[in-house]
């Protein structure tokens, strides 16, 4: 049996690697778990370089397999190739930063390093984006916590989607990232207030799981 772990930006990615991602690479005989970077891991987010390429390292010296899972835009310009992917066309940019990733793991590790072990995934902008590939499924989860109807939701995820053209061109402004897209969606309007349905962290991480479950395989 393979063992494979995942450095994972935050509870949200934890989440999907635990629930949806074990049981399909376990058909491949490869057990799977994912941990937050850093030595305080609980807390999420994503940290310097530094400190996620330290987690590498050391899950490589233990000749397991190892791979990542952050957000494109939340990366600190100290990230490999960073910088640079601002330069380049937007769906070149994870793909830019993942090589970069590896190549920097791969001096690191020296020259009887097999590169196989490490497969480096950085999500273009956002794990949230993943939601947006089926607008319906999306409407079906956020309904319940919106007052706005099933078709008003589907036409505001439907402009959103077409404006960017892609769910993963949706985006890397801080202001109109997917999350905060959905977020200002069930926004509604209570007694002439603008009123953000308050969401716990675990109704967030059902949420993006039973997005992503019911999208088609």
């Amino acid at each position: 049996m393979n063992e494979l772990v995942v450095i994972a930006e935050g509870e949200t990615e934890q989440t999907f690697v635990r629930d949806q991602l074990a049981a399909h690479l376990a058909l491949y005989g490869t057990t799977v778990w994912a941990v937050l970077p850093g030595r305080h891991r609980g807390q999420g987010g994503v940290k310097k370089w530094e400190v996620a390429r330290q987690d590498i390292i050391r899950i490589l010296r233990e000749r397991r397999y190892c791979s990542t899972m952050f957000d494109f835009y939340g990366l600190p310009d100290d990230w490999p190739g960073r910088v640079k992917s601002r330069t380049l066309p937007w769906n070149e940019r994870a793909s830019h930063v993942e090589q970069e990733i590896h190549n920097d793991i791969a001096l690191a590790m020296g020259g009887s390093f097999n590169p196989k072990f490490f497969v480096p995934y950085v999500q273009l902008h956002e794990f949230e984006a993943l939601a947006f590939a089926d607008v319906k499924a999306l409407t079906s989860v956020i309904h319940p916590l919106s007052k706005e109807t099933p078709e008003r939701l589907i036409g505001s995820f439907t402009e959103i989607l077409d404006t960017a053209g892609h769910p993963e061109a949706i985006n890397d402004n801080y202001e109109t990232c997917p999350s905060r897209q959905i977020a200002v969606v069930v926004l509604h309007t209570e007694n002439g207030h603008m009123v953000l349905l308050s969401r716990a962290a675990s109704e967030w991480m059902y949420f993006v799981n039973s997005v992503t479950t019911s999208l088609p395989g």
